[in-house]
């Protein structure tokens, strides 16, 4: 005799429905509703003479109700900012009543290693289904990343028949008592059953942000946004906040508002909302003239509301990304503290004076200015004004001198457009020798005119 395992049983049959919300379309075919075929002669429910008689198009006030409770069987597109319900079903497949309990559901997020809870009409006690009867149990969380979700079912099954199956091989063999598929608690078997289901989530747009530095005194971020579902999206809101920083405050608004650009780009509505199609691109832009928030602010945080076509739930999906402005940086904040007005005098001096602000008042940094050398194929060149002197070579920034001024004196001999040249800040911080390098290219332009 030998020890002999108890096969586990295949008499609960378990699947998942996610449910969505109702399509309320007004789409109807054929024109006049739903009917039986023309050569249906089970049913007389809709003789050939009613076909006739309504076959006409629907109402403009009609709402196609015909899928409003259907459970569709293709699971589909999950996007984050989604909510994921469904609906699991413990089918009982045998002739055995069958009691299921210690039900513990999980969604686990393989990219991140990470479980999420459910909210679940679970109980805790043990189930009971008779056969061909079924026990259904309603899911639902939010999907708040991107990637491979998988939904993980473990649970224990009892029944009279699995004792019977035990008594009699164990009649023949050695019952292996120890065994991870199941236990055996004072003659009774308790097999553990487990089952998974896979989805992947995706991102309802793809985003690509720019940022446009207007001389040093504000700048414009912009966001290309592309619609990569295969449906309508309809965009009802728009706006950017410092990175974990949700206060109406320190919200920024939309340079033009979604109606405007929805003109703009010849969309037919007449909302205040834009209808992005599948694949199709807006370009939408955020003015900051706030100088203390782009030089200070690590990340910015955009959101955009959206709806699914025939959906009436909102949904909120963010966007985050670096501040990339190229005058922000960790060390120090740059602030033009004078330049010319309006218009510069051909081949007559003016200065510029750029004031640094340590952002790190424990540590000390050293820093050099210089004009980049420019290349000798560098066509751009020659609408640079002239950069006569700098007045300080190196200045000190700590706790005693926190900030300090670079005067630049300038002048230009050409007219029209010219602009600054390329200008290279070397940090050294402490007692480093080697120094990190900020290189800015036309941080201001002018209009050069005659006297």
């Amino acid at each position: 005799m030998h020890n002999e395992e108890l096969k586990i049983p295949k008499d609960i049959e378990i699947k998942f429905h996610r449910l969505a919300p109702p399509i309320l379309n007004s789409l109807c075919l054929p024109l006049s509703g739903l009917y039986n075929p023309i050569d249906n002669e089970e049913s007389s429910e809709y003789s050939l003479k009613n076909k006739y008689i309504n076959f006409d198009l629907p109402p403009n006030n009609f709402v196609n109700t015909s899928n409003l409770m259907a459970i569709n069987n293709n699971f589909g597109k999950i996007f984050i900012s989604e909510q994921l319900e469904g609906l699991i079903t413990f089918s009982n497949i045998s002739k055995n009543e069958i009691t299921i309990k210690n039900i513990l559901i999980t969604l686990k997020i393989e990219n991140y290693r990470m479980q999420q809870p459910f909210e679940t009409n679970l109980t805790n006690d043990p189930i009971r289904i008779l056969p061909n009867e079924s026990y259904t149990i309603n899911i639902r969380a939010p999907i708040s990343f991107v990637g491979k979700y998988k939904i993980e079912i473990i649970y224990y099954k009892l029944c009279q028949a699995y004792d019977d199956y035990y008594y009699k091989v164990n009649q023949r063999n050695i019952v292996k008592e120890n065994s991870n598929k199941y236990n055996i608690i004072d003659g009774h078997v308790e097999f553990c059953n487990s089952k998974t289901f896979s989805f992947d989530s995706f991102k309802p747009f793809k985003i690509t942000e720019f940022f446009h530095n207007l001389e040093l005194n504000k700048s414009l971020i912009e966001a290309r946004i592309i619609n990569s579902f295969f449906f309508p999206i309809t965009i009802l809101d728009a706006f950017l906040t410092p990175k974990n920083n949700y206060n109406n405050n320190e919200r920024i608004r939309l340079v033009l508002n979604l109606k405007e650009m929805a003109k703009n780009n010849n969309k037919l509505n007449d909302g205040k909302y834009f209808m992005l199609q599948p694949d199709e691109q807006i370009r939408i832009l955020f003015n900051v003239n706030n100088t203390d928030l782009y030089y200070n602010i690590k990340k910015f945080t955009l959101y955009i509301t959206w709806l699914n076509i025939f959906d009436f739930n909102k949904k909120i999906y963010t966007y985050d990304f670096k501040n990339n402005i190229n005058s922000y940086n960790h060390y120090y904040k740059m602030v033009i503290a004078e330049k010319p007005n309006n218009h510069i005098i051909l081949n007559q001096n003016f200065r510029i004076i750029i004031n640094l602000v340590s952002k790190n008042l424990s540590k000390k940094y050293n820093i050099t200015l210089n004009k980049e050398q420019s290349k000798n194929n560098d066509e751009s060149t020659n609408k640079e004004i002239e950069i006569i002197d700098i007045t300080e070579k190196m200045i000190e920034l700590d706790e005693k001198i926190p900030s300090y001024n670079f005067i630049l004196i300038c002048k230009s001999g050409i007219l029209g457009d010219v602009y600054l040249p390329t200008l290279k800040f070397c940090l050294y911080e402490g007692d480093k020798i080697k120094p990190m390098e900020f290189v800015y290219d036309a941080l201001l332009t002018f209009n050069c005119i005659s006297k």
